[in-house]
């Protein structure tokens, strides 16, 4: 029985009986399971996801070799047994005809996004030979810092041992991950507050109120599937249903499903967390027993007036009375609805709702936080009030992630002098320096540094899972950049935009074909876990995975190197140097405590880790949550920050204020007058990171949830904003800022705040495969370059454009 793409994706989620079988073309084949049964040669494989860093378990049915089939995997608690629709796309990222076979050479020397690099099939001995004889060229010479990786999608045990290990036993700084693309701002405000640089985990099963500031969390927030399904089961499986409302100028999926949806000003988020804020202390509605309270009954808030910090009381917070005198005093809901566009009565109603349904919690992500100067400050506002109501750390809030710990590489990293001097050279991204002063990775910072080879030229780099020429603001830069480095290696899937610019491509294998391993970034639950990735299939084509790679060059380079040689003989310990050995060894600690061992961990593809105990110890200066952060200051003062510094970082805020949360307006790029409208852009359920957009299921539901469109992005705008500047629904516009401009189809809707411009991130390629090419826009081509400077993340907001007739 033959069926359309559309008529597959309008029955699937209608049938729970129907299977869907592709082809070697892609072509679908619908076949109920009620008409066959038990398939012969049938067996059901546990492995993992990579469509986000919730690094999910899932298991995949295979028939006679072929896998035909993915659903959650049941033996997790933290996923409940569920699969978000990222995982699905594994089977036709896998069985896609334009997937990367052999290992190709580039031919043609000139390179550029019109220009056909001629590649011809090498074999992989050839494409190790030359990666290694090149780093061998940089490492004689003595600057082995000339050589970067950069990664992109990835596991955590991938990036120890290519990420980490090699790139450490070789000498280079210049490790550079996509993470400053993604959220690191989000890490911020958890690390002001509560002394920790990491994701939040959230508890939604418990949780009674859930306040989301630009975080389409049902869509595209991690770990996606376990927030999905705790969501799910705190809406529908307790007799309290938790309110969700959800602040947004654009009217998501997520805003869709809540109780309430706030089209709020661009770049606002922080001034509303901190209106409610206000409210919360005048009204006396914060939670004592975390927070404090005055030693006398009479004691209380009063807006405008200083509070005396000798009539409080501190419980397991400190600097509330100093964020009240420095800011809070004067920032009642009335101030917040001018700045916000919220009116003061629903701020007011809000505060109340939040302080008194407990447990309540706030999200935040790069919608609230991804702009320069203020979104850090917005970070720390919004978390903040989980303090304010005794959110932190208890059921049902915000609290940290389990650990999970892997056992250690079972041999030492050595290094010899050139790596060691070559690891403390400067990195081309500037992390360390002052300009950065609490970044991991600064990644849109390393294509203006590689143009102007600053502090040194890069002469070669080798490229894994990432596509920052498509997914980093003023993505166009990287192209110029990529032109300048003279050994380019890419690691992938499919040809992307990065791998037009290279001289070697390596195949990659899919995730259902490699062996791994990985744990969420953030969590869902109280609970945590570890997935295992096993091939599932035999691998398709001549391809290898990350861990090949490292252990290729790692072997190859100690050939000549006894400190790489001592690094990387013996990985794998007993079991091998190979990645399943690396995998076995380094995931020992969860399957050695299982009654069947290593292969029942495989049978079951993952472990649980239980629940922690929850503290209000915080590793902060104070040992407390910090209302004012003594982790801020001591990292300013340690890296001599001056009042000119934050100039540059675009705070505006002085003196003690710097360390409170406080507000701080958006800054635009371009001028209102001439390009009066505000870019927002947004990725959906089915994005990952570009990558998905060559699946034809990816395609087809693109934007189906909310305007039942595929195969293209559109221009979404309110109709006020469409009538103003003569635009008709369905119509090719321009969008255009002081960066560039793309052509896109206008959709007209009244889910959009009057000021803003929304297009869907992840159309728009002029590469990645033949369902992929040529569909839509790629919004980040005409995004201005900035930052957050604190953490180094890509300000994505921060584009003003007009929009005009094609």
């Amino acid at each position: 029985m033959e069926i359309t793409r559309r008529e597959f994706i309008k029955s699937a989620g209608t049938s729970a009986t129907a299977l869907a079988v592709i082809g070697p073309n892609m072509e679908f084949r619908a076949i109920k399971d009620s008409q066959i049964g038990r398939q012969e040669g049938e067996k059901w494989v546990a492995t993992g996801c990579t469509g986000c860093v919730g690094w999910c378990p899932l298991m995949v049915k295979v028939v006679n070799g072929k896998a035909v089939r993915i659903k959650g995997n049941p033996n997790s608690n933290w996923t409940q047994g569920k699969l978000c629709p990222r995982g699905l796309l594994n089977l036709q990222v896998t069985y896609d005809p334009d997937r990367v076979k052999k290992p190709l050479r580039r031919t043609n020397p000139v390179k550029g996004r019109d220009e056909d690099p001629k590649w011809i099939e090498i074999s992989w001995d050839e494409a190790i030979g030359a990666i290694a004889q090149k780093m061998r060229e940089l490492r004689d010479r003595g600057t082995p810092e000339r050589f970067a990786l950069f990664r992109g999608r990835y596991n955590p045990m991938d990036a120890d041992i290519l990420y980490g290990r090699l790139v450490k036993a070789y000498g280079s700084p210049n490790s550079i991950s996509h993470s400053a693309l993604c959220a690191e701002t989000t890490k911020s405000g958890y690390w002001y507050a509560a002394g920790r640089y990491a994701y939040n985990s959230f508890d939604f099963a418990n949780t009674n109120y859930i306040l989301s500031f630009g975080v389409n969390f049902l869509e595209a927030h991690r770990p996606v599937t376990g927030l999905l399904a705790s969501w799910a089961k705190g809406r529908r499986g307790r007799a309290i249903r938790p309110k969700t409302v959800v602040i947004d100028p654009r009217y998501s999926v997520t805003a869709s499903r809540a109780d309430e949806w706030l089209p709020i000003n661009p770049g606002t988020d922080g001034a509303l967390a901190l209106g409610i804020a206000h409210t919360i202390l005048v009204d006396g509605l914060w939670d004592r027993k975390f927070v404090g309270d005055f030693k006398e009954a009479s004691g209380k808030f009063v807006a405008g007036k200083v509070v005396d910090d000798k009539d409080w009381e501190d419980a397991s917070t400190t600097g509330l009375v100093k964020w009240w005198n420095l800011f809070l005093k004067d920032f009642a809901a009335e101030r917040a609805a001018q700045i916000t566009g919220i009116p003061a009565s629903t701020i007011t109603r809000l505060a109340r709702e939040f302080a008194t349904t407990k447990p309540a919690v706030t999200l935040r992500s790069r919608g609230s936080e991804a702009w320069p100067g203020n979104g850090t400050y917005n970070s720390y506002a919004i978390y903040s009030l989980n303090g304010l109501v005794g959110s932190v750390e208890v059921k049902g809030g915000i609290n940290h992630s389990a650990s999970v710990s892997y056992s250690p590489e079972p041999i030492k990293l050595e290094l010899d002098a050139v790596a060691e001097t070559g690891g403390k050279k400067p990195r081309i991204d500037e992390k360390g320096t002052k300009k950065f002063p609490q970044a991991d990775v600064i990644t849109n910072n390393a294509a203006d540094n590689i143009i102007r080879e600053f502090p040194y030229p890069i002469e070669m780099a080798l490229g894994y899972w990432n596509n920052f020429t498509f997914s980093a603001p003023g993505s166009k830069r990287w192209e110029e950049a990529l032109k300048k480095i003279p050994f380019l290696v890419h690691h992938t899937t499919h040809i992307s935009e990065w791998s037009q610019y290279a001289d070697i491509v390596l195949p990659a294998r899919t995730y259902i074909e490699k062996w791994s391993a990985g744990n969420p970034a953030g969590g869902s639950s109280v609970e945590n876990g570890v997935t295992l990735y096993q091939p599932v299939i035999d691998p398709l084509y001549d391809t290898k995975c990350e861990v090949d790679i490292a252990i290729a060059l790692g072997k190859e380079l100690g050939k000549y190197y006894p400190s790489i040689k001592r690094s990387f003989d013996g990985i794998g310990g007993t079991y091998g140097d190979t990645p399943e050995g690396y995998a076995r060894v380094r995931t020992k600690a969860f399957w050695e405590k299982l009654p069947g061992g290593w292969d029942e961990f495989k049978a079951r593809g993952t472990v649980n880790v239980s629940p922690y105990k929850f503290t209000w110890q915080f590793p902060t200066p104070s040992k407390k949550f910090e209302f004012y952060s003594g982790t801020l200051k001591k990292l300013f003062t340690d890296k001599k920050v001056t009042d000119s510094d934050l100039a540059t970082y675009n705070i505006k805020a002085r003196g003690d204020l710097v360390y409170v949360p406080h507000h701080e307006d958006p800054i635009f790029i371009g001028d209102a007058a001439e390009f009066p409208l505000v870019l927002i852009t947004y990725k959906n359920a089915l994005s990952q990171e570009g990558r998905s957009a060559n699946t034809p299921w990816a395609q087809e539901m693109y934007l189906n949830p909310l305007y039942g469109q595929g195969w293209m992005n559109l221009a979404e705008i309110n109709p006020e904003t469409a009538k103003r500047f003569g635009v008709n629904d369905g119509e090719a516009v321009f969008v255009e800022s002081v960066v560039g401009k793309i052509k896109a189809t206008a959709r007209v809707f009244e889910g959009i705040h009057p000021d803003v411009v929304a297009m869907c991130y992840g159309q728009g390629h002029w590469a990645y495969g033949k369902w992929a090419k040529d569909k839509g826009a790629n919004p980040n081509e005409i995004t201005g370059v900035m930052y957050e400077n604190i953490t180094g993340m890509a300000a994505y907001f921060n584009t003003r454009v007009k929009v005009y007739k094609a």
